[in-house]
């Protein structure tokens, strides 16, 4: 899994930013963040939840469309992409419909 921003937030409003590979590793980086900037907790409190909001980073990719087309229009090969291709060429003719 690729590592992503992540920012985790309390109901208090208290809020840090950490990177982590999952949810969970965020919560726990955050919670160990949040007591390094100084936020502190009374003894007797437990956080219950938190907030984590998951930034990944964008990818680009260029696409030789003539290619794609071929591909979309060829036999698949086994089931699962059978209905990609499905749901590709519904696209399709929707588009050329327009």
């Amino acid at each position: 899994m690729a590592i992503s921003r992540c920012i985790v937030r309390l109901n208090t409003g208290h809020s840090v930013e950490v990177y982590a590979e999952s949810l969970y590793e965020a919560v726990l980086r955050g919670l160990n963040r949040l007591q390094d900037v100084g936020w502190e907790s009374d003894m007797n409190e437990t956080i219950k939840r938190v907030e984590v909001e998951i930034h990944q980073e964008p990818t680009r990719h260029i696409v030789d469309v003539p290619k794609l087309l071929k591909w979309v229009q060829e036999d698949a090969g086994y089931p699962a992409q059978q209905t990609r291709k499905a749901k590709l060429r519904k696209l399709l003719s929707t588009q050329s419909e327009t």
